[in-house]
């Protein structure tokens, strides 16, 4: 009887694996749902390996290749330079039939200035039934690249020299900061980013937000046109605060945008047409992920109906199948050495370090943007994996019956190991957390997979949760052994489950604009104390981090041994 049980096990907790990974992945409705093509999107067409940081920048062919694949989608496109191979977009949009608001790219560099400023005159006047508008400058005050007086010169040049309208781009408070900008441009063209602002916005407030804004900008400038020059949403990344990068969020907000503006009147740019890969380097996983079409060009998701987190699911969910019924099958393969109990938590085991060994790769694999990129990834993916191999081969030899607790020395080292990873992972979002990753999925094992093993411990070996979770005892075998810094390492991983939340609370409370919107204490301490709860990621980031810290707590307070007289 027990191989037919082991195998109902193996086919129980597989189709549990499964169903599992169905659930999570499921489409989710959107109900928000506009057909039409968007007036303007933002094109930067760079690739994989492509990043104007290395000067690598897209072919002919390759622009030419994405500007075709907007026709029917966008009327007309945004760009940020009139160098880097963007020259002959203005080409493009005469051929294809969409129009061009066309740039110049300033910063700290004159000489490159000057090739901008050049650049952007010369297609202005060569293409003035392509070229609707122009910008010169692109969030040059928020880096402070430039000063609003040389700013200014670049814009008089401009506009002394071409017939279309002139413009500056920047997030709106920057246009508040400087209203002798705003004196000099046709046309205001405004970022309002809801994301990104110093107090962030949930996806269902954000047409509210926009709207608020749009108004603030008509009542600051009268009579001056405005351009929502920038407006969108990341498909991936971490949150701030109530503001949660996914794809369903990133549909939502696109929807939302096109229903609003067509409603108001709104003129509008999404960003971007195109995920921009070299943007992780700057702004983490969320700078790379604003596009509606991904770095592969596949088109993320559809105007109306459902949206779907990730099209690659099943191939996931096959592959934490497989391994996780193989992984079974290798200890359970003679059953009679196991209690009907044990072969249950093995069984159990199995598929759980699949699925976190699998959703733990494919997310490194996932935000890997380059070569070096993917190495990191590797090294991370391997670590992960000979950690829940480790642990499977824990569970599979030690639950035997008569053989006791089984000795792991990549988990006896690992573990720790990781411990002190999640510490100084804890450290960088403290101190300056914001492009950085939440990294609840690099974890999953060592939280998880840990905890998942030492109650199954608990079960076989009938221990008490001090001796089942000490992490000395988790993979020392039978003889037992100890972790000498577990005092610390307890401490550091409390401390940074109470830092977590403080991170978004810090930057909030640091913000220029939330300074000036809630200049009293009495005003800011109640949103303070509010930010410390928004943050679902962060929070439960602080609750894997108060996971991972039990075993060394148990490590802690286990007594140590009394020497025999």
């Amino acid at each position: 009887m027990r191989p037919a049980f082991a195998i109902l096990l193996i086919l129980l907790f597989g189709a549990v694996n499964a169903a599992s990974w169905w659930w999570c992945n499921r489409p989710v409705p959107v109900e928000l749902s506009y057909a039409e093509p968007f007036p303007s999107v933002s094109f930067a067409p760079f690739r994989r390996g492509q990043s104007p940081l290395t000067r690598d920048y897209p072919s002919a062919l390759q622009v030419e290749s994405d500007f075709k694949s907007l026709v029917g989608v966008s009327k007309g496109v945004r760009t940020y330079t009139s160098q880097e191979g963007l020259e002959i977009v203005p080409g493009l949009g005469r051929k294809y039939g969409i129009e061009v608001t066309h740039s110049a790219w300033l910063g700290v560099k004159l000489e490159n200035n000057e090739r901008e400023v050049a650049g952007l005159i010369r297609s202005a006047g060569e293409y003035p039934d392509v070229i609707r508008r122009v910008i010169v400058g692109n969030e040059v005050l928020l880096r402070n690249d430039l000063s609003p007086q040389q700013l200014i010169g670049y814009i008089r040049r401009v506009k002394a020299a071409v017939k279309q309208p002139v413009s500056y781009a920047d997030v709106w408070a920057y246009w508040l900061k400087h209203p002798e900008v705003a004196a000099e441009v046709d046309y205001l063209t405004v970022h309002i980013l809801p994301y990104w602002e110093d107090e962030p916005i949930a996806v269902e407030h954000a047409a509210e937000h926009i709207v608020m804004v749009y108004r603030m900008m008509q009542q600051a400038f009268p009579g001056k046109p405005i351009l929502i020059g920038e407006a969108g949403w990341p498909t991936a990344g971490r949150s701030r605060g109530p503001a949660v990068a996914s794809m369903e969020n990133g549909a939502r907000f696109v929807r939302t945008l096109a229903k609003l503006s067509k409603e108001n009147g709104f003129d509008y740019n999404v960003v971007e047409a195109f995920d921009q890969p070299w943007k992780a380097k700057l702004e983490g996983t969320v700078g790379a992920n604003w596009g509606v079409i991904d770095a592969e060009r596949r088109v993320k998701f559809a105007m109306s109906g459902p949206v779907e987190a990730s099209a690659r699911w099943p191939m996931h969910a096959a592959a934490a199948l497989l391994m996780g019924s193989f992984g079974a099958l290798v200890y359970l393969r003679r059953p009679e050495r196991y209690s009907p109990l044990a072969m249950v938590l093995v069984a159990g085991l199995a598929q759980l370090l699949a699925s976190l060994a699998v959703w733990q790769g494919a997310n490194a694999f996932e935000i890997s943007y380059d070569l070096p990129g993917d190495v990191w990834a590797m090294a991370r993916v391997s670590l992960h994996a000979i950690l829940a191999a480790a642990i499977l081969k824990a569970a599979g030899e030690g639950f035997r019956l008569g053989c006791g607790a089984a000795h792991s020395r990549w988990a006896e080292r690992l573990v720790p190991l990781y411990g002190l990873m999640a510490v100084v992972a804890s450290a960088i979002i403290f101190f300056n957390g914001r492009y950085r990753d939440i990294p609840n999925v690099e974890f999953l094992a060592p939280c998880l997979g840990v905890a998942a093993f030492a109650l199954a411990r608990m079960l076989v070996f009938r221990e008490a949760p001090g001796q089942a979770f000490a992490v000395g005892r988790l993979f020392a075998g039978k003889q037992g052994g100890g972790f000498g810094p577990a005092k610390a390492m307890t401490i550091g991983l409390l401390a940074s489950a109470v830092a977590a939340p403080l991170s978004d609370a810090m930057a909030l409370a640091k913000g220029d604009d939330f300074i000036k919107m809630h200049p009293k204490l009495s005003d800011q301490l109640p949103l303070l104390a509010h930010a410390l709860i928004e943050n679902r990621e962060l929070l439960v980031w602080s609750a894997m981090l108060l996971v991972m810290a039990v075993p060394f707590w148990m490590e802690w307070r286990r007594k140590a041994p009394q020497a025999s007289v």
